[in-house]
């Protein structure tokens, strides 16, 4: 017992001295450590923002909007400011306890490091065109989306919207069309050295910075994947310190500001009345007589674009960062969710993504691992929504989009022979409203993971494996339901494509990466230099299922067992892989920071190419020239204080087209029988007498496919005016495509058919030259007030120079009315021209009297009054000296001429900020000139005979109007293969405003927080533009759909307030 207490009482000692040196131990830390506090400032007045940090350690604070600063430190301590665009600061603390600062502006704000292709270049030795883009700059639009974040803030790319669907990505385009395949334009996007051939699809909250390799020069270090230009992302790691929190939440409605230039009811009716009372041989049917069977319908009034519309739609972002470390390592985890609910009805996105980057150094090791996970679900809208709402007529009863059916639809009797065109409107009705209730949801996985490791295995040479692998597998479900239709008698109208429908896809996608190289750097004396040599090696693999069952035993169970499968199930689907290897090499030399010189090649193989075709080697030059380096300039320096050249050579290549189409594709399985009557042999029975075994050729391949190369030369120059609060870049370039590669129709005589009938070929060359300036100030007063204004301008011009001898003039769209029941080819691809230029009928007015009738139809016999006139253009030679001086006396293909394209001629970006103790606000601009849109939707309006224009329309009664006289569905005047219906898509837009308040550190420190923002902010809320459809922004970069307007999902107005949170 006497042990027991003894024992007790000496753990008990321990206890109390272990806790009385552990208090010692704070008091003494305590009484060490004060308070230093103090002003930052520069020769205008205080600086807010600057870091302040003892050195060594992860304590630090930054200064308020007065430049105050206050931080805890030793006598023994340094403290160092830094901010940038100036010179850092480093001082000792010692017995101080107000220190005050005054930064120098750094005018060699050049040395800034900007992310190469496998490595980074400070910017002053960059000699390619190259862009950088911070954070800081892409997080003043608050968008799920890069290409969004980024329009109107680069010279040279232009980025369109091709649809406002939710969750829908914008298209780039990098100095122009790189290739004629749709789909294939965009560029190569390299995620922490990842490729990635399409948008990535991260959030903004994950990207610390962007860089944009613009010429060939730059982008030929990828080779092959080069040649739609390059976008490295580079996501947000961890820093050495203290954890911290960074918490971003935003909420907001959107709204659809357009409106659909529909009739009323009573416009309708007239036209339509009025069309039959002129048109002796067309009585009593069609609208007059559902009217007279139904004179309810004189009472009704509706707009679908109501029920299809969903105002205030609303939308959230919000995404939440945890970073830190400590020596050795650190790490940055990212979640974001986003929400948004279309405009219309049926579509809505939902995206999560969780990333996590971590990076480990002990001794000469580093490595780098990231992970990432993305869940995205869509529902996707019905294609061309806007027709179908022009489908509707105003007569017609409001629909319910919550029914599987819609009673009193018209009073037409089953039994009636003549009724056929009102029981055709009711199944037209029932059709569409299937169609908009159609429900197409697309959800997907998508999983990435990377690791690199760094090596030093010398002063100046250091080892990098890099492995990446990504797995995404997308499942579709598009049920189509059932929609009845009764009459007033309750009656069921038939309906033959009333058909429930069930179509599942199931898709997957995988890709490995693998990526060795060395590293050398080295200076002697003032040549300095840098070495690289490496391998490449990438495989893909894609697989595609997909089914289809039809007859739904039971609409609300959409389980495939519950289809009756036999009879009609369709199946199908495609695998295929590719793979890519690549050899690397680059040499970049500088003497004395002044004269630059970068070389590289690559040399890669692709199994996309038959033997002999597979390996392309792709060479980059580039020089720059530090002119404002050298002693000559130093007079000029205070006032133009950075002055170099730049000048690039490079070649990039393509081989992005459909796999195996160098390759014949062989049917097996079409057995036949012999005999002059009925064959002795059972099909079904190979085996059988008078069966022979066969095979049929079901597609044509091309061994002889040859890279598509481009060959690019650029030339730039950048200033610096007032020690850097004024910049500007230009550069012009020429950008040869060579070889380029596309689908050339087969024709039917050679035994192909359907999507098997296109063969890929080397059909040709096409060229773009441009120009392209961008500029940005900032300044900064003695009173707290900073601002900054850049802007960019972008004329980029396409020109096809030569085509094939064979296919002179090839047409590339589908028609630009979609849904129509006539449709006339209108993009093409022909020498002297920009690709996908519009080649129409040029129209002359309408014919408004007998007697322009009467001359017109020596031309076009079959034309009538209040028809459109067209011209029949100079296409004979009466006098045999070379030019055309006559036309040939009718209207036909050969009338089709240039009639622009939807590129435009320039484009030009304008953005500003300011900030005043605290207070920030925004704005960004962007227009687009010179480009022309095909207002398909106005068309299929017009044809369907719903569009309000047509109540303006020519008539005996109405003979100055320029609009053609309305005469029955696909009427000749709307078939869209004229310039009528051609228009200016000039606009300008602003893409995006903002007001914003962060709290004063002051008011913060008591609860934690180092940064409390609050603000409010407006997308697209204003466009200027005399385009009489939705949106001018029409088509996206695809060659067959670019500037050609079939009724897309239009851009929303968004109005969204949030908040930002740092501790």
């Amino acid at each position: 017992m006497k042990f027991s207490l003894k024992r007790n009482l000496h753990f008990e000692t321990k206890q109390w001295l272990l806790v009385f040196v552990c208090i010692f131990s704070f008091i003494t830390l305590q009484a060490q450590q004060k308070n230093v506090k103090g002003t930052v400032s520069d020769n205008s007045g205080p600086l807010p923002g600057v870091s302040i940090f003892v050195k060594g350690t992860s304590n630090g604070v930054v200064s308020d909007f007065d430049g105050n600063y206050s931080i805890n430190a030793n006598d023994s301590d340094i403290l160092v400011f830094s901010y940038i665009g100036f010179s850092s600061k480093e001082i000792n603390v010692k017995n101080q306890t107000v220190i005050n600062v005054s930064l120098v502006e750094d005018v060699s704000q050049l040395e800034e490091v900007v992310v190469i292709g496998y490595g980074t270049q400070k910017k002053k030795e960059v000699t390619g065109a190259v862009v950088s883009v911070k954070n800081e700059e892409l997080a003043k639009t608050t968008t799920s989306d890069i290409g969004a974040a980024l329009q109107g803030q680069i010279a040279g790319v232009n980025i369109t919207s091709a649809s406002g669907a939710p969750g829908e990505e914008a298209n780039i385009l990098i100095r122009g069309f790189s290739s004629l395949i749709d789909g294939q334009n965009g560029p190569l996007y390299v995620v922490d050295g990842i490729p990635f051939d399409s948008d990535p699809q991260l959030s903004i909250s994950e990207i610390e910075s962007i860089d944009v390799l613009k010429d060939a020069a730059s982008a030929s270090i990828y080779g092959t994947r080069g040649a739609g230009g390059v976008i490295l992302i580079t996501t947000k790691k961890g820093k050495v310190g203290q954890m911290s929190i960074r918490l971003n939440s935003e909420y907001g409605i959107q709204k659809i500001t357009s409106d659909f230039d529909a009739m009323t009811s009573e416009e309708y009716s007239y036209l339509h009345l009025l069309r039959g009372a002129l048109n002796t041989d067309k009585p009593q049917g069609g609208v007059d007589g559902d009217i007279h069977r139904n004179a309810s319908y004189f009472t009704n009034n509706t707009n679908i674009g109501d029920v299809l519309l969903n105002d205030n739609a609303p939308i959230q972002n919000h995404s939440v960062n945890v970073s830190g470390g400590r020596d050795g390592l650190t790490y940055s985890f990212n979640g974001n969710f986003f929400e948004q609910e279309g405009g219309f009805y049926s579509s809505n996105a939902k995206r999560f993504n969780i990333r996590s980057n971590t990076e480990f150094i002990k001794g000469k090791w580093k490595i780098s691992t990231g992970i990432t996970a993305k869940r995205d679900e869509r529902l996707v809208p019905f294609s061309g929504m806007i027709n179908r709402i022009y489908q509707y007529r105003p007569f017609q009863p409001e629909i319910s989009l919550d029914t599987d059916a819609i009673a009193n639809i018209s009073q037409v009797s089953l039994d009636d022979p003549t009724n056929d065109w009102q029981l055709n409107e009711a199944r037209r009705l029932a059709n569409a409203v299937r169609t908009i209730k159609t429900d197409d949801q697309r959800n997907s996985n998508s999983y990435t993971g990377n690791i690199q490791f760094d090596y030093s295995m010398l002063k100046n040479l250091t080892l990098t494996a890099r492995f990446g692998a990504t797995y995404t597998d997308q499942k579709w479900e598009k049920i189509i339901p059932r929609f009845d239709i009764f009459n007033t008698e309750g009656e069921l109208i038939s309906n033959p494509d009333n058909i429930t429908s069930n179509q599942l896809t199931d898709i997957t996608s995988s890709k490995i990466t693998s990526e060795q190289f060395l590293n050398y750097k080295n200076s002697f004396g003032k040549h300095n230099i840098s070495l690289l040599a490496g391998t490449s090696f990438e495989k893909s693999k894609n697989e595609r299922y997909q089914l289809e069952v039809r007859n739904n035993l039971h609409p609300s169970v959409t389980v495939v067992d519950n289809y009756e499968l036999i009879w009609d199930v369709e199946s199908g689907g495609f695998d295929f892989e590719r793979t890519l290897i690549g050899n690397i090499g680059r040499i970049q030399y500088n003497y004395d920071g002044k004269y630059i010189l970068s070389a590289s090649g690559r040399y890669d193989g692709s199994s996309q190419f038959s033997d002999g075709q597979k390996w392309g080697f792709f060479p980059s030059v580039s020089i720059g020239w530090n002119i404002s380096d050298e002693k000559f300039w130093e007079p000029l320096k205070e006032v133009v204080n950075t002055f170099r050249m730049r000048a690039g050579y490079g070649t990039t290549g393509n081989d992005r087209f459909a796999a195996y189409s160098n390759q014949t594709v062989v049917e097996t399985g079409r057995d036949y029988a012999f005999g002059s009557n009925s064959p002795s042999g059972d099909l079904n029975n190979p085996s059988s007498e008078g069966v022979a075994l066969g095979t049929t050729q079901l597609e044509f391949g091309n061994p002889n496919l040859k890279w598509e190369t481009n060959v690019e030369r650029n030339i730039g120059w950048d200033f610096a005016f007032f020690k850097n609060k004024l910049t500007f870049s230009t550069d012009y370039y020429t950008n040869e495509k060579q070889d380029l590669l596309y689908q050339v129709v087969n024709p039917p005589s050679t035994g192909v058919s359907g999507e098997f009938r296109n063969t890929i070929f080397n059909i040709g060359n096409m060229e773009n030259t441009g120009v392209e300036y961008a500029f940005k100030y900032n300044h900064r007063s003695k009173k707290g007030l900073s601002w900054n204004v850049s802007g960019t301008y972008t004329n980029n011009t396409n020109r096809v120079t030569k085509t094939s001898v064979s296919n002179p003039i090839i047409y590339l769209d589908r028609g630009f009315i979609s849904n129509a029941g006539t449709e006339e080819l209108v993009t093409v691809i022909t020498e002297g021209y920009e690709a996908a230029s519009f080649f129409l009928r040029e129209t002359a007015g309408v014919i408004k009297t007998e007697e322009q009738l009467e001359e017109y139809r020596e031309i076009d016999p079959s034309a009538k009054i209040g028809e459109l006139m067209y011209v029949d253009q100079l296409t004979e030679d009466t006098d045999n000296d070379g030019i055309a001086d006559a036309g040939n006396g009718r209207i036909d293909d050969n009338d089709k001429v240039y009639a622009g394209s939807g590129t435009p001629d320039f484009e030009a970006g304008l953005n500003f900020s300011a900030n005043y103790k605290g207070v920030d606000f925004s704005m960004q601009w962007y227009g687009s000139f010179g480009a022309e849109v095909l207002n398909g939707s106005k068309a299929y309006a017009y044809q369907v005979g719903t569009h309000k224009d047509l109540f303006y329309s020519w008539t005996q009664n109405n003979t100055n109007s320029d609009i053609p006289w309305y005469d029955g569905n696909n009427s000749r005047s709307y078939r869209g293969g004229s310039d009528y219906f051609l228009e200016n898509g000039d606009f300008i837009r602003l893409r995006n405003i903002s007001l914003g308040y962060s709290f004063p550190k002051k008011w913060l420190e008591g609860i934690g927080f180092s940064k409390f923002r609050v603000y409010v902010q407006a997308q697209n809320p204003l466009t200027i533009t005399d385009y009489s459809g939705f949106d001018p922004e029409a088509g996206g970069n695809g060659l067959s759909t670019r500037g050609i307007d079939q009724g897309k999902y239009p851009i929303s107005s968004q109005y969204k307030a949030g908040l930002q949170i740092q501790f």
